[in-house]
């Protein structure tokens, strides 16, 4: 009998213990406000893919064989990234709303994968640049672009529009990663404070 009392001691004392209050309802509401946004985003990551490859195929017949295998290899390179992208969208693409256990942990990889796809669309950002100089420097090697006529068709202007455009693009994809960062560590935190408050 004796055995009994320190049980009954810790019993009285785990029950005694403040309890912190999961808010399931705003991690729920996190969830399914990606699961749309990542929905979204996959559309809109194969749609642009799709019309590039259109655009492709359109102007086949008038691009030189260089430019059009150039243009192959970028599409592949592109097929490539935007296949990887839409894997990295899966956890809350194919979120299941019945079990409650896994919301948070599944919004924890979501955000990992945002951090990734952020990260990838940064380097994106200087390397789109980088590819659009390469094919201008082979229409260069090739004949088929001289600097007169390169200058002539706004090529200079054209290529100063691009930088400056992807130098926004690239910080608001470095803004994002920072973001999701913070949330992963918010709810890892939050998950903390639940365990251990």
């Amino acid at each position: 009998m004796n055995n009994e009392k320190p049980e009954q001691d810790l019993t009285a004392l785990w029950q005694q213990q403040p309890v912190s209050e999961i808010d399931l309802s705003d991690v729920t509401r996190r969830l399914k406000h990606q699961q749309r946004l990542q929905r979204w985003y996959i559309v809109s990551d194969f749609t642009g893919f799709l019309i590039g490859l259109g655009m492709l195929i359109y102007s086949w017949e008038k691009l030189p064989l260089y430019m059009a295998l150039v243009l192959c290899s970028v599409m592949v390179c592109g097929g490539i990234y935007t296949g990887f992208v839409i894997w990295l969208r899966r956890h809350a693409v194919l979120a299941s709303f019945e079990d409650t256990s896994h919301y948070r942990e599944t919004l924890k990889k979501q955000y990992i994968s945002n951090q990734r796809i952020a990260r990838i669309t940064l380097h994106s950002a200087w390397s789109s640049e980088l590819i659009l100089l390469v094919i201008w420097g082979i229409a260069a090697v090739v004949g088929d672009l001289s600097w007169e006529s390169f200058v002539d068709k706004g090529g200079v202007a054209t290529f100063i529009i691009i930088s400056v455009l992807m130098a926004g693009f690239g910080y608001w994809a470095y803004k994002r990663e920072q973001k999701f960062k913070q949330e992963y560590a918010r709810l890892v935190s939050q998950e903390q404070n639940d365990l251990f408050p």
